[in-house]
């Protein structure tokens, strides 16, 4: 099957779904990428993606120039993230490529990638948003700073009224969760909905020994150019870890992540706190962690945080935003705080009991590899041949049931 696969940025290890999607479908389909984004891939990304790929196409697209679109979009209906994203060029590439190789099925990652495909291009095509744009920024205007609450509240109100619009041009809509695909079923009762969560590589993240953990050691994982990441360490670092420093004065917080050093800068001196910037391998990180968090307070979706501290063997304590609808209890799989106090007891509990440790950290592994990306990408290959032939009907083999 020949697949046309367009993305708002370029597929590196940041974006999960799609430097795990890729490679695996590549085994037994033809892809054919078009990345749009404002910079071009390097040189070792670019020969990645060619490895896996039939062709790579990137289009250029210009930060001042979206920045323009979104001023005009102001006191329209029209998403200020749509409006940055508009691009004539890409949808003319999209058209060109489409034409020329004749794919069975397009598949488009993110609402923002829709600004990229010709209204008028007769293909099959499954549009993968990942999460409700306006559950993300109602959560941001109720717990972003003062300015996310204002962006929050802009996007909110536009997303809400057009959702359901961009959902209707895709012949299969996908979600990570239960909660972002019901927001808006809403809005377009009648589109075809399925679920495709995260996964994780669970041989690349193998189960650690005790030997490899580090005593006191709290990590967070991920890019701190997201800005849900960035609330979540500040939530963390201003309400969390002082009490864990009181209870448990040897704790060390490490905050492992693509621009940690300039995002965090204003931390640095803090006692106990750490930062290391982008690495190509998490799993020492996670490994030597005694405990990994995910103390989320904005965001959509389920944090892949969770399944990389899972399929370590490193115990986490999350927010129960972090875990969206991902059907995870606390005290089984993880520990679950609800507030800053409750958080911080967890994180107390854990570093002082390693028996809870490894006993948490066995029950997670063994939940987490019904998640391995080989299962996900089967689910979403099976979904991309459906919408490649017509099919009205679930396939029988799909693992992620779309049910309520």
């Amino acid at each position: 099957m020949k697949i046309v696969y367009v993305v708002p940025f370029v597929p590196w290890e940041i974006k999960v779904r799609a430097f795990n999607l890729i490679p695996r479908l590549a085994g037994r389909h033809q892809i054919f990428l078009v990345c749009v984004s404002n910079r071009k891939p390097s040189s070792e990304r670019e020969l990645w993606l060619r490895r896996y790929c039939q062709e790579v196409v990137h289009v250029s697209h210009s930060t001042w120039k979206g920045i323009v679109h979104c001023a005009l979009a102001l006191p329209t209906r029209k998403p200020l993230r749509m409006a940055f994203a508009r691009s004539k060029i890409a949808q003319n590439v999209v058209r060109e490529l489409a034409e020329r190789v004749c794919p069975e099925v397009l598949y488009v990652e993110r609402w923002r990638t829709l600004e990229f495909i010709p209204p008028d291009l007769k293909i099959p095509m499954v549009c993968d948003p990942t999460d409700s744009m306006s559950l993300y920024n109602l959560r941001l205007m109720n717990a972003g700073t003062w300015w996310e609450k204002v962006l929050g509240w802009e996007e909110y109100g536009k997303f809400s009224r057009c959702e359901g619009t961009l959902a209707r041009r895709g012949n299969i809509v996908v979600f990570c969760s239960r909660l972002d695909r019901d927001r808006v079923r809403r809005q377009a009762p009648e589109v075809r909905y399925e679920l495709v969560p995260n996964g994780v590589d669970c041989s690349k993240y193998s189960l650690k020994h005790a030997s490899e953990e580090e005593d006191g050691l709290i990590v967070f994982t991920g890019s701190l150019r997201y800005r849900p990441n960035r609330s979540a360490v500040a939530y963390f670092l201003k309400q969390v870890f002082p009490r864990v420093r009181e209870a448990a004065p040897g704790a060390k917080f490490r905050v492992v992540g693509n621009g940690a050093s300039a995002a965090l800068a204003s931390y640095r001196t803090l006692p106990g706190f750490e930062v290391v910037d982008f690495v190509p391998d998490l799993r020492p990180h996670l490994a030597r962690a005694a405990v990994a968090v995910a103390p989320l307070t904005v965001g959509a979706g389920v944090s892949n945080k969770l399944g990389e501290g899972f399929a370590v063997g490193t115990p986490v304590v999350a927010t129960p935003l972090a875990c969206g609808d991902l059907p995870v209890t606390s005290g089984n799989e993880l520990l679950i705080g609800q507030t800053a106090v409750e958080f911080a007891e967890h994180v107390i509990r854990l570093l002082k009991t390693a028996t809870l440790r490894r006993q948490i950290a066995l029950r997670a592994r063994r939940f987490i590899e019904a998640y391995d990306w080989e299962v996900v990408t089967r689910s979403m290959e099976d979904l991309l041949e459906q919408a490649a032939v017509g099919m009205a009907c679930g396939s029988r083999n799909r693992v992620f049931s779309a049910a309520d």
